[in-house]
């Protein structure tokens, strides 16, 4: 700073005084005037007196007969500017080293940091008349004081190392100080700063220069604050989130001479909380935390939406007002729980109102866990809702559905096997129990009672063609025909198909649906041969309209033979050769006829009578009258007739001719050596009749056993039968509405079975006689 000089009074002021006529006395002046702290003298608020120091300090910016700066610097920090005459030591104020900051004073126009200690001048009975001060640098008062400068050292220290970003403003708020990490945080420097920027136009927070602003409601209220969160930005403007702690300076008259703020960046752990936040919104349950209070203090959106109640609004309320009493009386155990030391969770489901805005209106189904943990004094309890209600809903359906399929399967009427991929079933349906003979508990999960009735050598078959692209599309096989073994060891010839079932490419299972060919088998064996009966009926009927327009065209000429030849035959004497040949024409002139009339019978097309008879009656009088030929005698005819068989309708003199061409059939087949069985009883279902005709004869050879029955097909050498005789037989059952088959054992011996109805169906309508004696 540039030296000043001593001021002397104008040449107008009496000797002795200053300016306003304060006496300053020349000697006093000389020994103030090379003083090395600054002095000023004032009198009415005007500058009076300056040092050669004061000169040096204040430069051209303060001379005699200016407002003295004291008073004004003391009533602006009292913050009544307005009254600085009361702060005057002119008005009998007395200062002690009270600092001061002069704005643009002395030559280099910086600011001034002073302390100043000042004192009344009095005069006339104590009455303050002006000021004395005397006026020292701050850096230089503390310089000069050892115990200062070590205060000042360790709060330079302290606020240099303090590990928080730290900053001290005047009442005005500029920056007086700002430390190390706060420099960092927000990439001001300390020069850069310190004296010429506000803490909002560094900090540039929403709040600076509002009512909220942190440091102007401490200073107001002179009350600490702490823990406040703010976003604060630093001078590349990216926002840095932290927690402000503030306070109060003071001077040592107690006044607040500025303010101090600590901040402690928090953007870790707002990190971790706008994760934890993300967490708890992205999840599908509903959060809610409560204290052993019961008090809610967190819930997430899905936990708002479940209980219909903005998030805001459920902080502080009692879990009992959220949940339902279940989860309340649950909380409440588990903090006495944790009180005593344990530490445990729960998890149970539980059913809720249906939401207002529910169209349905169902209760809702939650799956609550819950957990409580100590942490420091208090007790957190964390519960956990997942909606169950459309999982639950789902389930019912799918369980509808399983039902629904499972009953398909059960009913269906053929057989549905499932195995897994090794082979162990896992489904046998009451198809497969009727089919096979066994209960579903004795296949389900019993490899080797499968393999009983589904044999090994046909199941490797079957799967070789699943896998095989030549049977069809892999994976699918179609309908196959293959024996199965029933629970009784019998074979079972059916109808299978199967699949391999497949979850994406694993395979999971095999299914085999198969049906009972044994019915169809059957029912196709007997349309067959209703085939061939019909066949054979066609050839009969025609061979019979044939036979009877035959029969008539031959009838009239035999008689004429006949009959000339027993004219011939009186003509001629007895015992010539002549007469003997006339007498062969007519034997076979008679066997002629008889043929005829054979022909004649199978011809005819109608029973001849109908009426209700007794058919063991007429079985025994045919077996009477065969019984006494020679052909009959070295012949056992057993008969084993039933005294209850029914009587039925038809015609017994036909029947009779069937009966007889039977058993002359069989005795022609034993070459009259054997025996003969017969048999009645009656159907089963009492709708008919059944006889049987068992020989002992040689049997009947499959590859003719089918040709026995048409006309004409004999097997006995020409000249000795017709082949009329089991094609008679057989028109005369159809007539009857009945059937006759024959079996034929491997070792000989042959049964005619015949099944009658009760009534003849083409006759039902007809009146009937009785025939007599029955």
């Amino acid at each position: 700073m540039k030296s000043g000089r001593i001021l002397k009074p104008p040449k107008s002021s009496r000797p002795g005084r200053g300016k306003e006529g304060l006496p300053v006395d020349e000697t006093f002046s000389a020994s103030l005037a090379d003083f090395p702290d600054a002095v000023l003298m004032a009198h009415g608020e005007k500058v009076v007196f300056l040092n050669h120091a004061a000169q040096k300090l204040f430069g051209a910016s303060l001379s005699l007969g200016d407002p003295c700066p004291i008073c004004r610097l003391v009533a602006k920090r009292e913050g009544k500017e307005a009254e600085q005459g009361e702060f005057c030591p002119g008005a009998g104020i007395t200062l002690n080293n009270v600092p001061l900051f002069f704005k643009e004073v002395g030559p280099t126009a910086e600011t001034l940091k002073i302390t100043v200690t000042a004192s009344p001048i009095r005069k006339d009975g104590d009455r303050p008349y002006g000021c004395f001060a005397v006026l020292r640098e701050l850096p230089l008062d503390l310089l000069a004081n050892r115990a200062m400068q070590l205060q000042r050292a360790t709060l330079t220290s302290i606020l240099d190392n303090f590990p928080m970003p730290f900053f001290m403003v005047n009442p005005d708020l500029v920056l007086t100080h700002v430390n190390e990490q706060m420099e960092k945080l927000t990439g001001y420097s300390r020069d850069e700063v310190v004296g010429k920027l506000t803490c909002g136009e560094v900090l540039n927070t929403v709040q600076c220069g509002t009512c909220d602003c942190i440091l102007k409601q401490v200073m107001d209220s002179q009350k600490p604050v702490y823990g406040v969160q703010r976003a604060v930005r630093d001078r590349q403007g990216r926002e840095v989130q932290v927690t402000v702690s503030a306070s109060i300076i003071v001077d040592q008259f107690g006044k607040v001479i500025g303010g101090f703020e600590a901040i402690q960046d928090i953007t870790p752990i707002v990190e971790v909380q706008r994760k934890i936040d993300l967490l708890t919104e992205l999840t599908r349950e509903g959060i809610l935390m409560v204290d052993e209070n019961l008090k809610v203090l967190f819930a997430n959106s899905k936990m708002a939406n479940i209980v219909e109640t903005p998030r805001e609004e459920l902080i502080g309320k009692d879990l009992g007002e959220v949940l339902t009493g279940q989860h309340r009386r649950s909380a409440q155990e588990l903090a006495k729980l944790v009180e005593q030391g344990y530490q445990w969770d729960l998890q149970f489901c539980n059913t809720m109102d249906p939401l207002k805005s529910s169209p349905t209106k169902e209760q809702r189904v939650f799956e609550t866990s819950m957990a409580a943990s100590r942490i420091g004094t208090s007790t957190l309890i964390c519960i956990y809702l997942r909606d169950l209600s459309y999982r639950v809903k789902i389930g019912r359906e799918l369980y509808k559905t399983n039902t629904f399929l499972q009953n398909i399967i059960q009913c269906s009427v053929d057989g549905i096997v499932v195995v897994d991929p090794k082979g162990v079933p896992i489904i046998f349906n009451e198809g497969a129990e009727r089919i096979l003979g066994f209960k579903a508990e004795e296949i389900i999960g019993n490899r080797e009672n499968f393999f009983k009735f589904y044999r090994s050598e046909v199941a490797t078959e079957v799967m070789r063609r699943l896998r095989s692209h030549e049977y069809g599309p892999p994976d699918r096989l179609g309908n196959m025909q293959v024996t199965f073994i029933n629970k009784q060891g019998e074979e079972v010839p059916v109808n299978f198909s199967a699949a391999i079932i497949r979850e994406g490419a694993k395979e999971i299972a095999s299914v085999g649906i198969f049906s009972d060919l044994r019915e169809h088998l059957k029912m196709r064996k007997e349309l067959e041969n209703s085939q061939a009966q019909l066949l054979q009926a066609e050839k009969i009927a025609g061979l019979g309209r044939l036979a009877a327009g035959v029969a008539h065209e031959i009838n009239n000429p035999l008689a004429g033979i006949l009959i000339y030849a027993e004219i011939l035959k009186r003509d001629l004497e007895a015992n010539t050769q002549v007469r003997d040949n006339v007498e062969v024409i007519i034997e076979q002139t008679v066997r002629c006829q008889q043929i005829v009339n054979r022909l004649l019978e199978f011809s005819r097309q109608s029973l001849g009578q109908r009426m209700l008879f007794d058919l063991n009656e007429v079985i025994s009088r045919c077996v009477d009258l065969i019984s006494h030929q020679p052909l009959f005698h070295n012949i056992e005819i057993n008969c084993g007739l039933d005294p209850e068989l029914p009587q039925i309708i038809g015609d017994p003199g036909q029947l009779q001719q069937v009966f007889t061409n039977l058993l002359l059939n069989a005795a022609d087949a034993m070459n009259g050596q054997g025996k003969v069985s017969i048999s009645s009883f009656p159907k089963p279902g009492g709708d008919g009749v059944v006889l049987t005709f068992t020989d002992t004869g040689p049997g009947i050879m499959p590859a003719i056993r089918g040709k026995i029955f048409e006309p004409f097909f004999t097997t006995k050498p020409p000249g000795k039968g017709t082949g009329l005789g089991l094609s008679i037989v057989y028109g005369v059952l159809r007539r009857h509405g009945g059937a006759i088959e024959v079996e034929s054992a491997p070792l000989g011996g042959a049964t005619f079975t015949i099944t009658l109805p009760l009534d003849t169906p083409e006759h039902r309508e007809m009146p009937f006689e009785m025939e007599p004696g029955s």
